[in-house]
């Protein structure tokens, strides 16, 4: 998709879509998937048109927004243990906490549901 055609309405209806059997998005989730976006935006911007640059789509976030294309994975990672903790998305949270700040979380997951 073309980055200047995902704009809000574009968004809205995305959302509208992923939740069309009747369910409510959280607000901070959908605040959160909108960061998401947002950064994605600029980074098809950026990388429109190049040949250059790395094959590997993780590595071109880390070239084009550094860790902060990772905060919102980790945000919405963070939103989801505190709605329904899970062992599995613990991993992936501390695997994300780990790409925005370069260093690992410092605890398990039983010592997370403890706090």
């Amino acid at each position: 998709m073309e980055a200047g055609v995902w704009d809000d309405q574009a968004f809205a209806e995305w959302v509208e879509e992923a939740v069309g059997d009747g369910e409510s998005l959280d607000r901070e989730a959908v605040k959160i998937v909108r960061r998401a976006v947002r950064r994605a935006q600029r980074m098809q911007r950026y990388w429109d048109g190049r040949a250059d640059g790395p094959e590997d789509w993780r590595m071109r976030v880390d070239e084009t927004l550094g860790s902060a294309g990772w905060r919102p994975g980790l945000d919405l990672a963070e939103w989801g243990m505190v709605a329904d903790p899970d062992p599995v998305l613990f991993e992936d949270m501390a695997d994300r906490f780990r790409a925005v700040n370069f260093a690992p979380i410092g605890m398990t997951y039983e010592e997370w549901i403890q706090e």
